[in-house]
């Protein structure tokens, strides 16, 4: 840590024969980067002060002397000389102990939060303009563990008339009248539903602790006829009209979408909503969360008329952190996590917005933080896939296996508009399945029918592959030895390696995985294998005469890679050449490899990797 750019020193005389010495100047720390907004401690002649620096590392720095100090009667060159050498050497930081509230991790109780003094993150403003909008019934998909939960014990704090639990927050500031309705909440984030009974046993199971709030209890077997009864014993008891709450609706189906009970799940869900529908002269607000998209899918026909708030600007920071919401309510513990780490702060702040920033809900809406890895990483004060690994994506894999997409294109899937809703359950888009759940987001719109999909962050990328390989193997074990030899004959450009690795992989998946033995599906196989390996391919970066299939980076050369079915009878470096691919990467310092890898109709590589060093710069 150094102090540099003083300005001249100051002198103004003091009573009692004093002097005061003053400059401003800049403290860098170990790496050359201003220190914001710290407090420090130095001393000039015995003579102990403090000093503050604002946002961009620069304080003022004073110092009182006697005027028979023998500093004084130097030069003013040499008094500004001591000056800096004085400070430098006796300046250090002062050590304060930031208060930190407790991080509301697993706990999406909106009360247990506020009276517990939890840290929230006040999103009140926005649920405000959401119940004002009008609409009666409104939808938002979001992917798990995202706030979805948080969301709705807020809106039942808030319909349930709490005021006290909203003092100071952003809804009180804006003079909400938080008027009291009855309020039913339904959660379906039961993992203990696998068909049509155990659906009606939860339902009914939830709707009965929500009747025994009001004191309300029949002996219904139904869950739709009890929930009914339980509408009109409210709307009876309160002359008002009631509040329908509903978090995760499509856990059931997602859980279920490979097995065989789906559909009684499914037209038990259908019925529910149908009911929901039949109250509607004695609904005042309905609101719906889940993963997927409700409106389009064809087992909601009675339940057509919800707003679907999901791409709406107004609302696309609902849930998950804005950046300023990250700076400006984790300062501290941005400041505690880069002291425990030994990171500069700026450097900490661009690793976490690679880790878990990359959300984005509406076209021209903020970048949002994953909320549980945020928190999750603020706790344990390191870098993991938090969010990720705290549920794998079962459901989507199973989709995967018989519908794969080529991940090779990584940074550039191409979609249509088939990735905002599902027309039939069965039928499920895995490229709308994965935007919707947040493993994927639009990462350009190329007009208003395409779009360029990618991972949102390197969480999300690296976890998913990890979890790809281990689908594709069907055993985990073998991954450390996979990954070490991609890594070797990368750095060591040994192709015979690559060769052999790649074919005892594909020996390792199941015949039933392969859904189309066809250039792009072994292409994903070998991207799946290099990401893996730390390696992140740039998928078909283009050039003015088309792109490669894969361009890979070490630290002092770029693979440019061109994959071909052996039944096509075409030389892949030929290709290259010929179209110049390798210019996507120019101009470089790094040496190009030319690589051709041609496959089989069972996926090996049976001839020699073709590799040649580019000569043309």
């Amino acid at each position: 840590m150094k102090a540099i750019n003083f300005d001249k020193i100051h002198f103004q005389k003091l009573d009692n024969n004093k002097v005061k010495l003053s400059t401003n100047c800049q403290i860098l720390d170990n790496f050359n980067k201003p220190v914001k907004n710290s407090l420090f401690i130095y001393s000039i002649l015995n003579n102990e002060s403090e000093c503050s620096t604002d946002d961009n590392g620069y304080t003022k720095v004073t110092s009182i002397q006697n005027e028979s100090t023998p500093l004084l009667s130097s030069s003013k060159e040499e008094i500004h000389a001591l000056f800096k050498i004085l400070f430098n050497t006796s300046l250090i930081i002062k050590k304060t102990t930031p208060k930190l509230l407790k991080l509301p991790i697993g706990d999406s109780s909106f009360e247990n939060i506020i009276t517990k003094n939890y840290l929230y993150i006040d999103k009140t403003s926005i649920l405000k303009h959401m119940i004002e909008i009008g609409d009666k019934y409104c939808f938002l998909s979001r992917p798990r563990r995202f706030g979805k939960s948080i969301t709705i014990s807020t809106l039942e704090a808030i319909f349930r008339g709490k005021k006290n639990l909203f003092k100071g927050l952003q809804i009180e500031k804006e003079g909400y009248s938080f008027e009291e309705y009855p309020v039913i909440r339904i959660d379906f984030s039961s993992n203990q539903i696998i068909d049509g009974k155990t659906f009606n046993n939860v339902l009914l199971e939830c709707i009965k602790r929500q009747g025994e709030i009001y004191s309300f209890s029949i002996k219904e077997k139904d869950p739709i006829l009890f929930l009914e009864k339980l509408g009109y014993f409210l709307k009876k008891k309160f002359c008002k009209n009631i509040v329908i709450l509903i978090d995760e609706y499509d856990k059931p189906l997602l859980d279920n979408i490979r097995k065989d009970k789906r559909n009684e799940i499914q037209e038990n869900l259908k019925s529910f909503f149908t009911a929901i529908k039949s109250l509607t002269e004695i609904n005042h607000f309905v609101f719906v969360t889940g993963v997927t998209n409700l409106s389009n899918m064809n087992m909601f026909s009675g339940a057509n008329q919800f707003l679907d708030l999901s791409q709406l600007e107004e609302v696309s920071s609902l849930v998950g952190y804005t950046e300023s919401e990250l700076y400006k309510n984790f300062d501290s513990y941005i400041k505690v996590t880069a002291e425990k780490m030994k990171l500069d702060i700026e450097t900490l702040k661009v690793k976490i917005r690679d880790y878990y920033n990359g959300y984005k809900f509406s076209e021209e809406g903020e970048s949002i933080y994953n909320p549980f890895s945020l928190l999750t990483f603020f706790r344990n004060k390191k870098f993991n896939n938090y969010w990720y690994k705290s549920g794998t994506p079962t459901f989507l894999l199973e989709i995967l296996k018989n519908k794969p997409l080529n991940f090779a294109t990584e940074g550039g899937i191409e979609s249509g508009n088939e990735i905002f809703s599902f027309s039939k359950l069965e039928d499920l888009n895995p490229k709308a399945l994965m935007f919707q759940a947040g493993y994927l987001v639009i990462k350009e719109k190329v007009h208003e029918k395409k779009y360029i999909l990618d991972f949102p962050n390197t969480e999300v990328r690296s976890s998913f592959f990890d979890t790809l390989f281990d689908t594709f193997t069907q055993d985990s074990s073998f991954r450390i030895d996979f990954v070490e030899n991609i890594q070797k004959s990368l750095l060591e450009k040994n192709m015979p390696l690559l060769k052999s690795t790649f074919n005892k992989y594909i020996k390792k998946v199941p015949y039933t995985i392969h859904a189309k033995k066809d250039e792009p599906y072994y292409q994903t196989i070998l991207h799946c294998l290099i990401v893996c390996s730390s390696y992140y391919p740039n998928a078909e970066m283009a050039t003015n005469d088309g792109r490669s299939d894969h361009i890979i980076s070490t630290k002092d050369r770029h693979y440019c890679i061109e994959y071909k079915m052996a039944s096509k009878n075409e030389c892949p470096i030929k290709q290259i050449k010929e179209k110049k691919y390798y210019r996507a990467i120019q101009p470089t310092d790094k040496a190009i490899s030319l690589i051709g890898i041609i496959f089989d109709n069972s996926g090996n590589i049976v001839e020699d990797i073709m590799i040649e060093e580019l000569k043309e710069f």
